[in-house]
């Protein structure tokens, strides 16, 4: 009795558990992990993700870590009135591993590759955030615009547990098999016949995926494959490794969502996903699928943006989660026994749908030259170079930028000695000026350049030049001669310019109004 009220009194001073990100999330996981944790998991031979840890997060607030072996300092386990069939539930509030919103991702957490997936709030923030310059662009469209972030898509938000799980999954087995993001820098981002071609594609892979029988879906795809070698004859080998690599590790995740969405067809819904705003059960998920097939079309040609980015590396990179959905699709109407292959294998997803579709020379010539000649492509050759005319236009006038802002930091590294240059940077944020220069943004960028750190206070544009081997970087303000000897030697541990922190400083300063520039020396 003493002992029973000793744990009473105990129990009353205890700090209580509060789940501060949106529970519904955690039931959507478990949904989802009824269809892939486990053996016979339909969505692709051979994956089981019951061992794969999950986390949801809403930055600085609160991260819950559901199923992993060994939760890092700082978590406790949840003991609270909500359970998860996936796994015991453990929290950590106040410190989260992410800043940023919306980071739908994998990651290591204490050694162990985890699923990350953002909190609804989290991600209503962040759209909240980008609809702004959305309704300036497109004033009319605010109503639409407006409606389609308050409602939520409960089949997108589940859906999106499978794909980053499947990151997980596969990295494991083909840890060296994506696209080096490095080759954004020089991708033909507005050329002409590349966006035509593309668009072309989009074309035939939707047909492929609605065609009514199999015969009518390899019409088709013969059709997509010729666009696409013509396409690639043009097209460097890095930019179209870039392509299968990108294909394969942002591509099959997409299709993994593609191929939940055929699985979860006819099932029927655990009880509390009644909970969930929207939901409709899973009677029949065709319209679901085709949203994914139209989104497909759209992004590939160009109809839909990526962050409000018609002429840098968003759109580029972001279609190609879409195309590698489709051939993804394409490979599973043809009956191939892809999934062992492109995991194992050196196989793309291209060598294996030509292999799959058998084309002949003839039939594929025959196809590109009826598409040459189709209204339909010489409508969208107009289209893409109107689209070339005003990229370029932009792109110069985000270079003019540097030397109109309120100040400019050059860091010029000609005369160091084989220095290591490199950037933590977004993919989504490559902006391609010429061969030489690229211009980095979306997310304030942290650069290393020989023994040089930078990191700038919020997010600027800066610009890379390989060939005269500098690197500018928008300062928030004048520049001062703070930290900088009378003869213009500069040799720092720290040293502080309006918006920006540079670490481990050695070289000349030239101070030229509202410019600086740092010589920087070995």
């Amino acid at each position: 009795m003493i002992g029973t009220f000793a744990s009473l009194i105990l129990m009353s001073q205890a700090k209580p558990q509060t789940l501060l990100i949106d529970p519904l999330k955690l039931v959507e996981a478990a949904e989802i992990w009824s269809v892939i944790g486990n053996a016979r998991n339909p969505v692709w031979p051979g994956w089981d993700a019951s061992q794969t840890p999950v986390m949801v997060y809403f930055p600085g607030r609160q991260e819950v870590l559901v199923n992993h072996p060994k939760p890092p300092e700082g978590f406790e386990r949840y003991r609270g009135a909500f359970t998860s069939p996936i796994g015991s539930i453990f929290l950590r509030t106040g410190k989260t591993t992410f800043d940023l919103d919306g980071q739908n991702t994998s990651t290591e957490v204490n050694g162990v590759e985890t699923l990350v997936v953002a909190d609804t709030q989290s991600t209503k923030r962040q759209w909240i955030e980008s609809i702004a310059d959305s309704i300036v662009q497109e004033p009319s469209e605010a109503d639409k615009i407006v409606e389609g972030g308050i409602f939520s898509d409960p089949m997108s938000s589940m859906t999106m547990f499978a794909h980053e799980a499947f990151h997980v999954y596969q990295r494991k087995m083909a840890p060296k098999k994506g696209g080096n993001e490095m080759a954004l820098a020089r991708y033909p981002t507005l050329s002409v016949d590349n966006n035509t071609w593309l668009a072309i594609e989009a074309d035939s892979l939707k047909a492929a995926l609605e065609a009514p029988n199999l015969g009518e879906a390899r019409k088709a795809g013969v059709r997509w494959l010729a666009a696409r070698q013509a396409r690639r004859k043009l097209l460097s080998k890095e930019s179209a490794a870039y392509e299968d690599g990108t294909e394969f590790s942002e591509g099959l995740a997409m299709y993994v969502e593609y191929r939940t969405l055929q699985c979860l067809q006819g099932k029927t819904p655990g009880k509390d996903m009644w909970l969930v705003q929207g939901f409709a059960g899973y009677g029949d998920l065709t319209k679901e699928r085709g949203k994914l097939i139209s989104a497909m079309q759209h992004f590939m040609d160009g109809t839909n943006t990526v962050n409000n980015d018609l002429y840098g590396a968003s759109p580029v990179r972001f279609r190609l989660y879409y195309s590698g959905m489709a051939i993804g699709a394409l490979l599973d109407r043809l009956g191939l026994k892809w999934h062992d292959r492109v995991l194992k294998t050196d196989d793309t997803l291209t060598s294996l749908a030509t292999e799959a579709l058998a084309a002949k020379p003839d039939d594929l010539s025959q196809a590109t030259d009826e598409i040459r000649a189709s209204v339909r492509f010489k409508e969208l050759w107009a289209q893409k170079t109107k689209l070339a005319d005003d990229g370029a236009v932009y792109v110069r006038e985000q270079v003019a930028k540097f030397a109109d802002g309120p100040g400019e930091l050059v860091l010029d590294y000609s005369q160091l000695k084989s220095p290591k240059v490199g950037f933590a940077f977004t993919p989504f944020g490559i902006l391609s000026v010429n061969p030489d220069q690229t211009i980095y943004r979306l997310i304030p960028i942290r650069g290393l350049i020989g023994a040089l750190n930078f990191s700038e206070d919020s997010p600027r544009a800066i610009l890379h030049d390989t060939k005269v081997k500098t690197v500018h970087i928008q300062l928030t303000g004048q520049p001062t001669m703070d930290g900088i000897g009378a003869d213009g030697t500069v040799n720092a541990k720290e040293l502080k310019l309006p918006g920006v922190s540079l670490k481990d400083v050695k070289g000349k300063v030239v101070i030229e109004g509202k410019r600086v520039t740092i010589r920087l020396e070995d």
